[in-house]
């Protein structure tokens, strides 16, 4: 079953692109085969991390917006770009910002050729393409990036998903955007009659040198469930100059005792999320000592974090 997650935060500047971006290197590294969905036309959004997003702002292309309409100008598969052997991403566009525009457009063509008390499946539109296309089946793992906003972006990568992580800085603003993310989660849900699941808080940019960082960061950890913190480190940066994931940026230089933590760190969230749908991770997933188990800091990694990595592990049996 694929696994599918939102991550998302309604508030700017919380490193939800950086989160999926070396979140899809962590499941690719164990051999899942992720899909990466950009739903935020902003320049620097996921896919320009991935270096995939050439055709951004080309009026020409075919785009994941014209699909949502039924104006694909060629096959949905054509709109889906290569990063690398596990990673694909669907790239956003300059008229994913007037998504909402488009949708509108659509319910009123539509309700020319409908019946009277027909409803445009408005929240649906991107589910829909991904069964009609099997996406469910070509992939373990789909990632929806959306914009930062509470519009229609979020509303319908969490149609499609039901899951969200939510990354959040160790700030005063940071804290109060996780209650924001989970009332407007809460209450889209009421109204579309499904179920929704927030799977984890990860408390970003902390500095544990900063009193601030430490007292909201810790507010985090005492009231949500945050299997993992991120740091201000500069690798994070280095990795979006190169277009390419934090795992490909350390894997090919000499690791900083500031930075040895980062690809632990990101194996646990994954683990985490495994853990949380009730699935092994494939192919034996990790060893033990290259996952994150948490510092004096922070303190311990709950042991059902690990429950996919110790379950999917081989028994070996005593002679």
């Amino acid at each position: 079953m694929m696994l599918t997650i939102t991550v998302y935060n309604q508030s700017g500047g919380q490193t939800k692109s950086s989160v999926t971006r070396d979140l899809a290197a962590a499941f690719a590294e164990i051999g899942d085969d992720v899909l990466v969905v950009d739903f935020d036309a902003q320049n620097s959004s996921v896919s320009n991390y991935f270096g995939v997003d050439d055709d951004k702002s080309n009026p020409d292309a075919d785009t994941l917006t014209r699909h949502l309409i039924d104006q694909g100008q060629g096959p949905f598969e054509d709109i889906i770009e290569t990063y690398n052997e596990h990673i694909d991403v669907i790239p956003s566009h300059k008229q994913f910002g007037d998504v909402g525009d488009r949708l509108d457009e659509h319910e009123e063509y539509l309700k020319g050729v409908k019946p009277d008390d027909w409803e445009y499946p408005r929240y649906e539109r991107f589910l829909d393409l991904v069964k009609k296309h099997d996406l469910q089946d070509d992939y373990d793992v789909m990632l929806v990036d959306p914009n930062a906003k509470a519009d229609e972006a979020w509303y319908l990568a969490l149609y499609a998903t039901r899951n969200v992580l939510i990354p959040a800085e160790a700030t005063r603003g940071g804290v109060g955007s996780i209650d924001g993310v989970n009332d407007s989660m809460e209450n889209f849900a009421e109204a579309m009659g499904i179920s929704v699941s927030a799977i984890g808080v990860v408390p970003a940019k902390v500095d544990a040198t900063k009193e601030q960082h430490v007292k909201h960061s810790q507010t985090m950890n005492d009231d949500f469930v945050c299997p993992i913190y991120t740091k201000s480190l500069s690798a994070f940066e280095k990795a979006e100059d190169n277009y390419q994931t934090v795992f490909e940026l350390l894997k090919n230089k000499r690791i900083r005792n500031s930075e040895q933590d980062i690809m632990p760190k990101f194996r646990t969230l994954a683990a985490h999320v495994y853990s949380q749908a009730g699935q092994e991770l494939p192919n034996g997933g990790w060893d033990e000592d290259e996952l994150w188990h948490g510092n004096e800091f922070w303190g311990d990694v709950d042991d059902s974090t690990f429950a996919s990595v110790l379950s999917s592990k081989p028994v070996v049996e005593a002679e």
